[in-house]
């Protein structure tokens, strides 16, 4: 080994040398076939041996190479750093390129793949402003013919809902986030059913109206008085990791144990007389949810009950929440927990004694808990 060491030194000195008496021979044959006095071909034969001689420099002196094995169709990749003149891996390389076996990759531009976004950065948001809104309903038509304004979004966050169906059904396909605030009309989530490439949606329905299916593919998902068949829709949902549903006034649903195991987070705000769905819901998921919030009052004097679910911690327990480890009460901002605080911390207590010791209980408004 020391002697190749030496060898490598020697060849290493000698390449530097000979590049450099190349290039000095290269300029003098260079201003001599400008002035006619030289063949233009032995000029590139030149520049032929100087690209040979400096790929052959480089080579000595890389610091890095990849390696990939092939086997039966699987492959192996990694970066190895090169030591000094006796590395074997750099021994290796200078046989393999004396050999005729080691080709040089040249520069090529990147192509991207079929399919793939190719732009900015897809955080570009699409805020509607007051400007936007004439007589209660979005200008789609001026929205539109600024092009600059929508045409990178992936987000659409809009405080109005009348006329957004017609923004949407052209950008639709580009949107991962849609977050719509104010009550929408059935003739936009007709438009939201289509959004194949969205992922995050934040939206408020009306009560007694029908509307679509909710896209199936979202993964974050926080709805507002959802109609029957909104709220089904959840159950389908295989990449659905983060749930909240707020205000369900319809007839009462039954989940089936959801097999994909992908929600992580659920928040809940249905009433007494939506019990059954609620405690449906979270049994649903109880193999996979880690945190829960449920809106519920400390007391049994707000609105007639409506809130207040004294089993709680009983009710919870049997619904064999495998993952949990946090369960947070929101309270009613008319029915603030601050007036009572005795009692709320009281209601943690009772409710955390049902579940395992593990499972932290806490009050969303004033982040009590009392272990």
């Amino acid at each position: 080994m020391p002697k190749a060491v030496e060898a490598l030194i020697r060849q290493l000195d000698s390449l530097v040398t000979q590049l450099r008496q190349v290039e000095e021979a290269l300029e003098r044959k260079v201003q001599r076939a400008a002035g006619g006095e030289e063949d233009s071909t032995t000029v590139v034969e030149q520049v032929k041996l100087a690209v040979q001689l400096e790929d052959n420099l480089r080579l000595l002196t890389a610091k890095k190479c990849s390696v990939v094995a092939e086997d039966d169709g699987a492959t192996w990749t990694a970066w190895a750093e090169l030591g000094g003149f006796g590395d074997i891996l750099r021994l290796l390389l200078l046989q393999l390129r004396a050999n005729g076996e080691l080709e040089k990759v040249e520069d090529a531009a990147c192509t991207p793949s079929p399919g793939v976004y190719v732009g900015p950065p897809i955080i570009s948001v699409l805020r509607t402003k007051e400007d936007d809104c004439e007589d209660g309903h979005l200008k789609v038509n001026d929205l539109l013919l600024d092009r600059q304004r929508w045409r990178y979004a992936r987000s659409l966050k809009s405080s109005h809902a009348d006329g957004l169906e017609g923004l949407l059904s052209v950008v639709a396909p580009q949107l991962e986030e849609l977050e719509i605030p104010r009550p929408v009309q059935p003739s936009v989530m007709v438009e939201v059913e289509k959004m194949k490439s969205l992922k995050r949606l934040e939206v408020r329905c009306v009560d007694d109206l029908d509307y679509a299916d909710l896209p199936l593919q979202l993964e974050e998902l926080a709805i507002r008085s959802p109609c029957e068949n909104q709220l089904r829709c959840v159950g389908r949902m295989p990449r659905l990791r983060s749930l909240q549903v707020d205000d369900y006034l319809g007839p009462n649903v039954s989940f089936a144990p959801s097999q994909h195991g992908t929600l992580r987070w659920l928040s809940l705000c249905l009433n007494t007389k939506h019990k059954s769905t609620m405690m449906s819901l979270i049994r649903a998921y109880a193999s996979s949810v880690q945190e829960i919030v449920i809106f519920c009052s400390v007391g049994d004097d707000y609105l007639n009950k409506g809130f207040y679910f004294p089993d709680l911690g009983e009710d919870l327990a049997a619904c064999g929440l495998l993952a949990l480890r946090r369960l947070v009460l929101d309270r009613p901002a008319a029915d603030p927990c601050t007036d009572q605080v005795a009692a709320c911390l009281l209601q943690c207590r009772t409710i955390g004694s049902s579940l395992p010791s593990y499972v932290q209980v806490v009050c969303e408004t004033c982040h009590m808990s009392p272990f």
